[in-house]
């Protein structure tokens, strides 16, 4: 047996169907293909392989710098989910060494330091080597057409991902502990395949996390702890929406609500919201990532009720915008509350300061 046998039987099937010849497992190595001018390409052509809804938008990226000096780093290939999550991609022809954990979540460190201006100028550079001349604007559009949102806190905390035809024990195991700690980290087997005529096929499977392996189980829990993005609709907000998020809102959401349905269509930043809330730029930050929790966790879909895009002034700021529906939503929805709490002080007696009214 093959060490890189795992058990999968790959079957060629005659055109009539009566005949299922068995395919012989092999290597990169041996079928003469490489890790960079081969296997690379295949992900880039098919993304997937690293997950629903990837976009490649670095290939080699080698722009780390340290204290002003570059550093001889090379990432294999940089993408950005439809969640807005970066995802770090290590590929290896065979094994992997033991030590691609740690290189793999050194490179998701670093990139976690991207911003939305920094990585559209990546995607254009990118997206023009491979033929197809992107300025920064127009990758920033790319960018934010294909990802829902994509802010600071999603940016921060990127999604790594390790392509090989077999992992060590050692390495398998540091992954379990590393993802049962929070770290977001799948392990992508490849199985190369030739066939008596000489052509080559390739499978690729998840070998961790098992990608059913959730819907499998039984146990307590929130039906969205897992936080499924990607199964989630995008779906307009309406008054009930607001109506149920408003008790759960935190300050910074429901300003950033407030400047953004008063003038639809108006790109209002993320300064502007810092300064209005009186919090600092962190906490705004970590109280808008809240946002998306609810949205997903209480509300069962995956868009703000804004969208977020690059103002236009050449500023490069990242702002909210939101439509002249959702606007009037909001309104309605704010204006029911008030009336609902003039109801409850009018019916309560002790709010009209009247002793004897008891």
């Amino acid at each position: 047996m093959s060490d890189y046998d795992t058990g999968e039987v790959l079957l060629a099937i005659s055109e009539a169907g009566d005949v299922a010849e068995a395919v012989a497992l092999t290597t990169l190595e041996a079928a003469g293909l490489l890790e960079r001018q081969h296997l690379q390409e295949w992900v880039i052509a098919h993304p997937e392989v690293l997950g629903p809804g990837v976009k490649v938008v670095a290939v080699e990226f080698d722009g780390f710098v340290s204290a002003g000096t570059p550093l001889r780093l090379r990432l294999d290939i940089l993408g950005l989910g439809t969640d807005g999550r970066l995802v770090v991609a290590e590929l290896k022809r065979g094994y992997v060494p033991d030590t691609v954990d740690m290189q793999v979540i050194q490179y998701a460190a670093m990139v976690s330091r991207f911003d939305a201006e920094t990585l559209a100028t990546v995607y254009a550079s990118f997206s023009t080597s491979r033929g197809t001349p992107l300025t920064p604007d127009q990758a920033s559009q790319a960018l934010f057409a294909h990802a829902t949102i994509i802010t600071e806190e999603t940016l921060a905390n990127p999604r790594v991902a390790v392509v090989a035809q077999g992992f060590s024990p050692a390495v398998v195991s540091s992954v379990v502990w590393l993802a049962m700690r929070g770290v977001d980290f799948s392990l992508v087997r490849y199985q190369p395949y030739r066939h008596t005529s000489g052509q080559v096929f390739v499978t690729f499977s998840t070998l961790y996390p098992l990608p059913d392996l959730e819907k499998s189980l039984v146990g307590p829990g929130d039906a969205f702890a897992r936080g499924d993005h990607e199964s989630l609709p995008d779906i307009e907000w309406s008054d009930d929406d607001f109506l149920e998020l408003a008790p759960v809102a935190n300050r910074v959401t429901l300003t950033m609500l407030e400047l953004c349905s008063a003038e639809p269509g108006r790109l209002v930043s993320l300064a502007e919201i810092v300064e209005t809330s009186g919090v600092t730029h962190a906490s705004a930050r970590a109280q808008l990532a809240g946002l998306t929790i609810q949205s997903e966790r209480r509300l069962g879909r995956r868009n703000w009720p804004v969208t977020v895009q690059w103002d236009t002034d050449g500023t490069k700021r990242v702002c909210y915008v939101m439509g002249e529906d959702t606007a009037a939503a909001y309104h309605r929805a704010v204006a029911q509350l008030a009336a609902e709490q003039e109801t409850v002080e009018g019916s309560d007696p002790s709010s009209t300061g009247d002793s004897d009214a008891r």
